[in-house]
C-alpha cells in the first residue's frame, strides 16, 4: 500500500472514531434524559445523534475496508466528503457568502472538514490509483474457490452490532444507576426506574457475551439473540406502565397520555434491544447458516485434482 493511501486511511480512521466518541456521548445524555422533555424536542435530538453516529461508524468502516483495497469504498468516502458539506448550505441559512469562513476553518469542525478534504485527494492520487488496480487485477485472477474462507458479512455485522449494542447498553445502565442512587424516592417511580436499569443492565451483559459467541458460530446462541431483545422491550414497555401510573394524574408524563409516554420509554431507553432486533434477523439468513453448523470454522478450499498444479497466492 503506497504511503498517500496509508496517510488517507488514518485520517478517516482517526475522524471517524472521534466523531463515534463524539456522537456516543450525545446520544447517551439524550437516551438518558430523553424521558423528561417532550417528544417533539426528544425526537429530533435522537434523529440527529443517529444520523451523524451512523455516518461516522460509516466512515471507520469505510476505512478499514479502503486499507483492503476497496474501490467502492473510496468511491463513498469521497462522496460524503462531498456531500456532506453542501448539506450545511441546502439545508439552511446563511449563503455561502455570509458564512465567516476564517472562524469556521479555525475551528474543530473545519479542521475535520480540513482533513477529510486531504484525505480524499490523497485517495485519487497516482500511487493510491494503481494500488486499487493491482488490487482488483489480483482479485480477478484468483479463484474463488481458492480463497480462504471467512465469516459470513452478515455474521459479522451481527457480532458488531451486538457488542456496540451492548457497550450503549451498559453506558446507559452506568448512568441511569448513577442518576437513580442520588434521586432515589421509591414512593415516586423509583422500583420501575431500577427495574427498567437493571434490565439494561443484563441486556449489556448478554450482548457482548452473545457478540463472542455469535463470532465462534456456537448454535445456540441464535435463539438467545432472537429471544433477548423482544422480552427486554416488554420490561421497558411493563417498567414505564409501572412508573406512569405511579405518577400524580395531574402532572401527565407526555401530551399522548400513558400510551406516548411507553412508547417514548421505548425508543429512549430500548435503542439497544431495537438493534438487537436488526442482529437477531441477521443471524438467521440463509447465508448465515454454514457458519453456525459448521462451528464457525471454515470450509477448507478443494484440493487441486490429478496433474493440476496448486494455484500460487496472489499478490499482495
Amino acid at each position: 500500500m503506497p504511503a498517500v493511501l496509508k496517510i488517507a486511511a488514518g485520517i478517516w480512521l482517526l475522524l471517524g472514531g472521534i466523531g463515534t466518541v463524539w456522537t456516543l456521548m450525545g446520544l447517551l445524555m439524550v437516551l438518558a434524559f430523553g424521558g423528561m422533555v417532550a417528544p417533539a424536542t426528544y425526537l429530533p435530538a435522537l434523529a440527529l445523534y443517529l444520523a451523524s453516529g451512523a455516518v461516522f461508524v460509516t466512515g471507520l468502516v469505510l476505512a478499514a475496508l479502503l486499507r483492503r483495497g476497496a474501490r467502492w469504498a473510496r468511491i463513498v468516502l469521497t462522496a460524503l466528503a462531498v456531500i456532506l458539506p453542501a448539506l450545511l448550505f441546502v439545508r439552511g441559512r446563511p449563503s455561502v457568502g455570509e458564512v465567516p469562513w476564517q472562524q469556521v476553518l479555525l475551528s474543530p469542525v473545519g479542521g475535520a472538514g480540513l482533513a477529510a478534504v486531504a484525505a480524499t485527494v490523497l485517495m485519487w492520487l497516482p500511487p493510491s490509483n494503481r494500488f486499487f488496480a493491482l488490487r482488483a487485477v489480483s482479485l480477478a485472477e484468483t479463484p474463488a474457490a481458492s480463497r480462504p474462507g471467512g465469516m459470513p458479512q452478515p455474521v459479522a455485522a451481527a457480532a458488531w452490532i451486538l457488542l456496540v449494542a451492548g457497550i450503549v447498553a451498559a453506558l446507559q445502565a452506568a448512568l441511569g444507576l448513577a442518576l437513580l442512587a442520588g434521586f432515589w424516592d421509591p414512593s415516586v417511580n423509583g422500583i420501575p426506574a431500577l427495574v427498567l436499569w437493571l434490565t439494561l443492565a443484563a441486556v449489556a451483559v448478554a450482548d457482548i457475551a452473545c457478540a463472542r459467541e455469535v463470532r465462534r458460530g456456537k448454535p445456540f446462541v441464535r435463539p438467545l439473540v432472537t429471544i433477548i431483545p423482544p422480552a427486554g422491550l416488554g420490561l421497558i414497555g411493563l417498567a414505564a406502565v409501572a412508573g406512569t401510573l405511579s405518577l400524580d394524574p395531574g402532572n401527565p408524563p407526555a401530551p399522548g397520555g400513558l400510551g406516548a409516554a411507553v412508547l417514548l420509554a421505548v425508543l429512549t431507553q430500548g435503542l439497544p434491544l431495537i438493534a438487537g432486533l436488526v442482529a437477531a434477523v441477521l443471524v438467521w439468513l440463509p447465508a448465515s447458516g454454514p457458519h453456525f453448523r459448521t462451528g464457525g470454522e471454515a470450509v477448507p478450499a478443494a484440493p487441486a485434482g490429478p496433474g493440476q498444479a496448486a494455484l500460487p497466492p496472489a499478490p499482495g
